[in-house]
């Protein structure tokens, strides 16, 4: 899911709504406008996203660790029956963003870390589903 949501190269046909597509398809249908809505926080508008097509820019991520937060035992505890699926779970990735693009004849690199928390739910007879994203940076602890 972290690569899907960071890795993109501008340079590719399909558009921004291509990349946003392929997690918003792993979404739970009951919240795939949510998970739209978050994946929008991550992906350059389609303005931007033309912008950077100028300089053939595409981006990866490096994922550093992938952790259950200790706070989501709390927010188990604490959440009214039904609220969450009996099989949903957290996880808190932390990686280093890497873009590249070229500036003229001049190749440019960048990167950043980044943290965010995924939600998902994984029945027993089903494949696993996206729930929601954390906003960049604002995971769950």
């Amino acid at each position: 899911m972290a690569r899907a949501l960071f890795t993109w190269d501008t340079r590719h046909p399909g558009g921004v709504s291509e990349w946003a597509q392929t997690l918003v398809d792993a979404a739970d249908a009951d919240e795939a406008s949510a998970v739209a809505a978050d994946v929008r926080n991550y992906l350059p508008g389609p303005e931007y996203w033309g912008r950077l097509g100028d300089y053939g820019t595409r981006q990866r991520i490096e994922v550093e660790s992938v952790v259950v937060p200790s706070t989501w035992w709390t927010a188990i505890a604490q959440a009214a029956p039904g609220q969450l699926p009996a099989d949903a779970a957290a996880f808190t990735i932390v990686g280093v963003r890497q873009r590249a693009g070229t500036w003229g004849e001049q190749e440019m690199r960048t990167s950043r870390r980044i943290s965010f928390t995924v939600f998902i739910a994984c029945p027993a007879v089903d494949p696993c589903v996206l729930l929601r994203i954390s906003r960049p940076d604002s995971p769950l602890e």
